[in-house]
């Protein structure tokens, strides 16, 4: 990954969003970590700063409050338009979706969404179910009771991230990742 000045703002515009956020592995870890494995996952495979800036940025819109507009003001509107579209909707018209309903429709924007932003969403799936695996094997089952939905769940929406990233991205080296790390997790928890 380059040390750009976009990146670097970046790296400081997600670790001040993100600040105090944990991610719950083994031992909680910074939110930031999570951000720069997606970052470093995308960059290995050739994306450019502005694929590599809304990588550090994937969760800002969706987990803490920033919006498209602040991300277009910081950055630029790519960087924006690929934030958004790796971003859950959480609800609309006043209705709160649930997790499938999320999940769901984060999948069909998906399947429309530019390459850059497929990229994104392969480096992010690919470093949860990493990390998930890596804990499952210290932690063993015990692990399970932090997820907040059923085993098959999970294994459906990472298939269903795995196929869209099979039809548009075949050869990239991010679905092969993907598709491995999501066999791995199928053998682990079926």
């Amino acid at each position: 990954m380059n040390h750009t000045p976009q990146i670097k703002k970046a790296i400081q515009f997600a670790a001040r969003k993100h600040h105090g956020h944990m991610r719950q592995e083994v031992e909680p870890l910074p939110y930031i970590t999570h951000l720069f494995s997606a970052a470093l996952l995308v960059a290995e495979g050739g994306a450019d700063d502005d694929i590599v800036t809304a990588a550090l940025l994937h969760d800002t819109i969706e987990d803490t409050g920033t919006t498209r507009e602040e991300i277009a003001e910081a950055f630029n509107e790519r960087v924006a338009e690929l934030v958004v579209s790796v971003s859950e909707i959480k609800e609309k018209d006043g209705t709160k979706f649930g997790w499938k309903e999320r999940k769901a429709d984060y999948l069909v924007r998906l399947e429309h969404a530019n390459d850059g932003a497929v990229l994104i969403a392969l480096a992010d799936k690919v470093d949860n179910i990493e990390s998930r695996l890596e804990a499952y094997e210290l932690e063993g089952a015990s692990f399970l009771s932090r997820w907040t939905q059923p085993i098959e769940s999970y294994l459906w929406y990472h298939g269903e991230v795995a196929r869209i990233a099979e039809s548009r991205l075949p050869e990239h080296p991010l679905t092969k990742r993907l598709i491995e790390a999501h066999e791995k997790e199928r053998a682990a928890f079926l």
